[in-house]
């Protein structure tokens, strides 16, 4: 029983230990005093200067010296945190998307099949039946039908095509 309080306790000391960074502010005011800040210096400031700084365990950066700029600068734990929600968050929009991709596909599939089975059962020559706007069964012309034969081969090729 004290193995899992032992590494909750062990687990808590290790993430108090974060690195913690600050931005500091150097500038010179119209006395000539140096000053320090982690506020942005006043327009008046002359010589202003601003700097990093780390107050955890990880190395100092040399004055002068940008913590991100080149490729063997370590990265924070901070960094690295937001590089990986990015990146887990590119997946997942990109896996979104395929789905989206694959579902339309589908869709026009069906919508291929059933134009062709229309235009099949519209070349047939066999009567069509259909029922009117006041539910009467009347059958379809031969204009009607070469209308919506047209109007099958466009789906057709909408569908199918894609």
């Amino acid at each position: 029983m004290k193995s899992p309080i032992r590494l909750f306790v062990a687990a808590a000391v290790l993430l108090a230990t974060a690195t913690v960074a600050a931005q500091v502010y150097k500038w010179v005011d119209k006395d000539g005093k140096v000053q320090y800040s982690d506020m942005p210096p006043p327009p008046a400031a002359t010589k202003a200067d601003a700097k990093k700084l780390n107050t955890g365990a990880s190395a100092p950066v040399p004055d002068g010296a940008d913590p991100k700029a080149g490729a063997n600068a370590p990265k924070t734990a901070q960094e690295k945190a937001r590089e990986a929600d990015k990146k887990n968050k590119d997946e997942a929009e990109k896996a979104r998307k395929d789905e989206e991709a694959q579902k339309a596909a589908k869709m026009n599939e069906e919508r291929c099949k059933a134009a062709r089975r229309y235009k099949g059962d519209l070349e047939t020559g066999r009567p069509i039946a259909r029922n009117n706007d006041q539910g009467e069964r009347s059958f379809m012309s031969d204009e009607e039908r070469s209308a919506e034969l047209a109007k099958a081969n466009a789906a057709i090729a909408d569908a199918c095509n894609k």
